[in-house]
């Protein structure tokens, strides 16, 4: 089951996001999403995409070893990881069942639609157990 939570980006945060999914467009983009235990998005890492080129327009993957370093860079901010962002380039800020698949229970997935290299709808899901 998917549900939906409240959490708040703060503008820079969400810029910053934004700015890096519609520069790499028309490739997915991806990264992490940093806050507190209240549920403020405060920082957000973005990360390579590491899939194959030929599928990096429908698929990302972010290595393991960045979500680590990234993880242990966040908390020397005083931040935890809430989650994640991957853009959908041409497509809506939808789950996809490869998305859902994947999901990690109560971590925060956001998804934004960007077409022609504008970011469009922005969404977030969570996966309860």
């Amino acid at each position: 089951m998917i549900s939906h939570r409240q959490y708040k980006i703060t503008p820079l945060a969400l810029e910053k996001m934004k700015a890096h999914l519609a520069g790499v467009y028309p490739q997915e983009g991806c990264g992490i999403l940093a806050g507190d235990d209240k549920g403020s998005i405060e920082e957000i890492f973005s990360t390579g995409n590491i899939t194959d080129h030929d599928r990096s327009s429908v698929h990302y993957e972010i290595d393991p070893l960045d979500v680590y370093e990234l993880e242990k860079k966040a908390k020397e901010k005083g931040y935890s990881v809430l989650g994640f962002y991957h853009s959908h380039p041409d497509c809506e800020a939808r789950m996809s069942s490869e998305d859902s698949e994947y999901m990690i229970p109560h971590m925060l997935y956001v998804i934004a639609s960007v077409h022609n290299g504008k970011c469009g709808e922005i969404r977030g899901y969570i996966k309860d157990l």
